[in-house]
């Protein structure tokens, strides 16, 4: 691990907020910006957000109502309020009241040097690939988890019944892969995989359920206990922890390992899952 990786977060981080200072007028598409940071587009969103406190949307819009201060002088304030994304004159006068004076680049320093770390125990760990059955579905992951589920184990309880094969038998594991970061992605775009564990090539997935590996290699591990909703919080603190250590992500989704065997006939306070964010060797 290199001495300047963290260096190279923040560095990276404020080069692309310097960007979008010299070019708010212009389209910020994702890839622009991923461009700009020299991140991938599917990390660019979580590092961002780790660093800023807001995602990158919300930051492009605050650039831009800082920058709007110059022109009141020669537009009106509804054609101001129109041109910064605002619906109504007064939404726009009291968002910039409340904003208004502090630079984006010392805005997020403030942010930095205010925003309180969630202190998480974390390992790095050496995950071993796995091969695994999953079904594929879109929307806001507190729905689209528990569909692709229902689907993948109705597959699942019937070889069971077909076929004489217990998918779910003591040795199989349950995983869940989120693509997208909920914070930048609007929720009904939110990409997430259902997986268990597959080991049996007599067994041939059919429909919606298709066969695919979990990638192996170093990852960041933190065993979350509690509620499903409490995930969030979690992930936004391993990022931290990344930032603040120097460690670099790894060009591959992270995912979660649900050790209850059913999470439906389980208080949600006793509920046990595995993080994992994959991390550069």
């Amino acid at each position: 691990m290199k001495k300047g990786t963290r260096e190279d977060y923040l560095q990276a981080v404020y080069r692309v907020i310097y960007y979008i200072e010299r070019h708010y007028g212009e389209e910020l598409s994702v890839e622009r910006l991923a461009k700009v940071s020299g991140f991938s587009k599917h990390h660019f969103h979580r590092i961002f957000f780790s660093v800023v406190g807001e995602n990158v949307s919300a930051f492009i819009r605050r650039i831009r109502l800082s920058a709007s201060s110059g022109k009141l002088s020669q537009h009106s304030v509804t054609k101001v309020a129109m041109k910064s994304g605002y619906e109504t004159p007064s939404s726009f006068a009291k968002a910039f009241k409340e904003n208004f004076g502090l630079s984006p680049s010392a805005y997020a320093k403030q942010r930095k040097n205010i925003k309180e770390s969630i202190m998480i125990d974390v390992k790095i760990v050496d995950f071993k690939p796995v091969k695994v059955l999953c079904v594929r579905r879109e929307g806001d992951y507190t729905v689209s988890a528990g569909e692709a589920f229902e689907v993948l184990m109705s597959f699942a309880y019937a070889q069971k019944i077909k076929s004489k094969k217990n998918l779910l038998g003591k040795e199989a594991r349950i995983f869940g892969i989120g693509y997208d970061d909920p914070n930048s992605v609007p929720a009904q775009k939110l990409r997430y995989d259902a997986c268990l564990s597959y080991d049996d090539p007599s067994v041939k997935p059919e429909g919606e359920v298709v066969v695919k590996t979990i990638e192996g290699g170093k990852h960041l591990y933190h065993l979350h206990r509690g509620a499903y909703e409490g995930l969030k919080e979690k992930y936004a603190g391993m990022m931290d922890y990344m930032i603040e250590n120097g460690i670099k992500m790894a060009d591959k989704p992270p995912f979660e390992e649900y050790l209850n065997r059913d999470p439906r006939r389980t208080k949600p306070e006793n509920l046990k899952t595995e993080i994992y964010i994959p991390i550069e060797e």
